[in-house]
């Protein structure tokens, strides 16, 4: 089955995608795989311009404004030229023209293309109007030390997870950092889907089923979905 069916995406979806491990890849893969429906992708946080394949990329104010849904995907934001990357539209604009798309897909965090994360405040920044809330996660940090080259706002990650500065990362970080109560998820809304990424050989494929077994048990009502795979290689499994 696709990731869009393990999700359960289907018209009138509003998807925002949280976490860190690939969430710009897999919104690609998402977004690609419903291309006979009009597919709106653009961030409540910052995302990098889908500037490949068939997707339709407004960068302008104006010419989000102007924009006229189609059939297919269409990247909308406001271009950074600094950091080159999108930035969120005014909320009564977006908000305006989600009613007019068939499935909508948020990027609503930022990692920094980082393995892990702590949250501020005001992160993630998920819609109330939001279907499914899609957490991704990897496991290539496990086994690896919390330092700034690893982790994107280690203060916030150390106080989630508990562990000092340097400390190892254990699955029970990863868990702490998806569900501990200033995690990942403290901003949901809609169905809670939580995905590891990534898995693309024997070793990461058990760490990951361990993971969210190990999730299933002790937080068996928490999740719709809990699902590990590759965008890489666009093979699923569910747990």
């Amino acid at each position: 089955m696709t990731i869009a069916g393990l999700l359960d995406i289907s018209p009138g979806s509003v998807i925002a995608v949280i976490g860190c491990g690939g969430k710009t890849s897999l919104i690609g893969l998402i977004s690609g795989g419903l291309s006979e429906k009009k597919v709106l992708v653009t961030p409540t946080a910052k995302i990098l311009p889908m500037r490949t394949g068939k997707a339709v990329l407004c960068e302008t104010l104006m010419q989000c404004i102007e924009h006229e849904p189609q059939t297919g995907v269409q990247c909308l934001g406001l271009l950074n030229e600094k950091s080159g990357k999108l930035e969120a539209l005014p909320e009564h604009i977006l908000f305006g023209m989600i009613p007019d798309y068939d499935i909508v897909i948020l990027e609503a965090d930022g990692s920094s293309g980082l393995p892990c994360k702590g949250w501020m405040e005001y992160e993630p920044v998920i819609p109330d109007c939001c279907t499914h809330t899609v957490g991704v996660v990897t496991m290539n940090a496990l086994g690896k030390s919390a330092t700034d080259e690893i982790v994107h706002r280690l203060p916030e990650f150390l106080a989630l997870t508990g562990l000092q500065p340097g400390g190892t990362i254990t699955m029970q970080a990863l868990e702490s950092m998806v569900l501990a109560p200033r995690g990942m998820f403290k901003k949901s809304a809609g169905k809670r889907c939580l995905v590891v990424n990534q898995v693309e050989d024997e070793t990461s494929a058990g760490n990951a089923r361990s993971y969210l077994q190990n999730i299933k048990e002790k937080y068996h009502d928490r999740f719709e979905r809990l699902i590990y795979g590759s965008v890489r290689l666009d093979v699923w499994r569910e747990v």
